[in-house]
């Protein structure tokens, strides 16, 4: 897709939105509620035991393999119940922005690149059966976490998500763990490399592990992909 057509497609996109459409709270709410469950999660841990705090590492590093598997599994195949995540990411998003061009141009594309407003609270729903497993098991407070840990991760998706998208002469995109991190993720964006190679958006890890770990001196340049990781093998 040329410049000229991504631009159009771009403008089409945005015609689409409805006018009620608030950018401002798509960003807000999400927070405000993630962190408002967040805190209200912390606050009912009693009686902490080094042995429960343990578990938030591994909480964390579940949901990046989750975060990888849902990425590559739904967001870059067209699956029968779950089509509108894929249409949503791929046709659009990587339509609009490529290795290249990454930059949002007006706030109203805060629809196209963050998750929708009830993302956290939908996530949420989908792995309450943990939490309530942990309730059953008599572990409240390895409950708390395990919400906590949802609800921070998720939330750290998308404003990393979001920095990455910024134009770069913004504070946030210049900051050095941003810079990083906004590269592999560039890389993502590279139409000849998207389906392949860092599904990760947050911490790159999985990416590590599965061998999907890309990495090239330029977005734009198309060397043979090397795997880089613990699977040391193409996926």
């Amino acid at each position: 897709m040329t410049q000229a057509s991504r631009s159009e497609f771009r403008a089409e996109l945005l015609s689409r939105i409805p006018r009620w459409y608030s950018p401002w709270g798509h960003l807000l709410f999400p927070a405000v509620a993630g962190l408002a469950i967040a805190a209200f999660a912390l606050s009912r841990i009693q009686g902490l035991a080094a042995w429960q705090l343990a578990a938030v590492p591994a909480f964390l590093v579940f949901g990046n393999a989750v975060e990888w598997t849902a990425h590559r599994g739904m967001l870059h195949r067209r699956l029968r119940f779950a089509e509108v995540f894929y249409v949503r990411h791929t046709p659009q998003h990587h339509a609009v922005y490529v290795a290249e061009d990454m930059a949002m141009r007006d706030w109203r594309e805060l629809k196209l690149v963050l998750l929708p407003a009830y993302g956290v609270l939908a996530i949420l729903a989908v792995t309450s059966p943990l939490t309530v497993a942990f309730l059953w098991l008599r572990q409240p407070n390895l409950a708390a976490l395990w919400v906590a840990s949802v609800v921070l991760y998720v939330l750290s998706y998308e404003w990393l998500h979001l920095a990455y998208h910024l134009p770069q002469d913004r504070w946030l995109a210049r900051t050095a763990l941003v810079r990083t991190l906004r590269r592999h993720h560039q890389l993502h964006h590279a139409p000849h490399l998207m389906n392949r190679w860092n599904f990760n958006v947050t911490v790159p890890l999985w990416d590590w592990v599965r061998g999907t770990l890309y990495q090239a001196p330029a977005p734009g340049s198309r060397p043979a992909a090397q795997p880089t990781g613990a699977a040391g093998r193409a996926p």
